[in-house]
């Protein structure tokens, strides 16, 4: 199974799946490819940074299979990472990857021939508290992400839930609630 978690920027995604991760003995964080900077707070091991140039040249190459330009920084999928997901359910893991709303449609698009179970969330908070997390967390242009907020909204009914991130507790439950719920249709 591919567990997908979408939101807005400041939702919380990469605490949620890092508590996931914790909880949860078989699943893994897929890994992608960025030109985006590391931040201070983020594990080394959260994604692959690239610069722009290579980044392309993977792209072009086809080694970058599936791609989204978020806040000016590009985020991509490599073709090994998916061969990944595509073998999982052999070795009954299951993978965890923050996507944005339009990695979510390419990703159910590319995996939909291979009899993955897809499962996508998307996160929200109210805008007061994203503006607080994003402050929190030094981000340095919060226009910038506030300004997608609008656009990913179009796309939220592409998701089999929408969970308000508020409490993390409560959150990680309703998610390892529709985890079982997903796991148990594949028998």
């Amino acid at each position: 199974m591919l567990i997908i978690i979408s939101g807005f920027s400041g939702a919380g995604k990469n605490t949620v799946i890092n508590e996931l991760m914790k909880r949860n003995e078989n699943l893994f964080f897929l890994k992608s490819c960025t030109t985006r900077k590391k931040r201070q707070d983020e594990d080394k091991n959260s994604y692959i940074f690239l610069n722009k140039k290579t980044f392309d040249k993977m792209l072009e190459n086809g080694e970058i299979i599936e791609c989204e330009e978020i806040h000016q920084n590009f985020y991509g999928i490599s073709k090994t990472s998916l061969d990944d997901v595509i073998s999982c359910d052999k070795e009954k893991k299951h993978f965890i990857k923050d996507v944005g709303v339009l990695g979510q449609i390419n990703l159910i698009r590319l995996l939909k021939n291979y009899n993955i179970k897809i499962l996508s969330i998307f996160l929200t908070v109210p805008k007061n508290e994203l503006i607080k997390r994003l402050i929190n967390r030094g981000e340095p242009d919060i226009d910038l992400r506030l300004s997608r907020m609008e656009f990913e909204e179009n796309y939220i009914g592409n998701f089999d839930a929408t969970i308000k991130n508020l409490n993390l507790n409560k959150t990680i439950k309703k998610i390892e609630k529709l985890i079982k719920k997903f796991e148990s249709k594949r028998r």
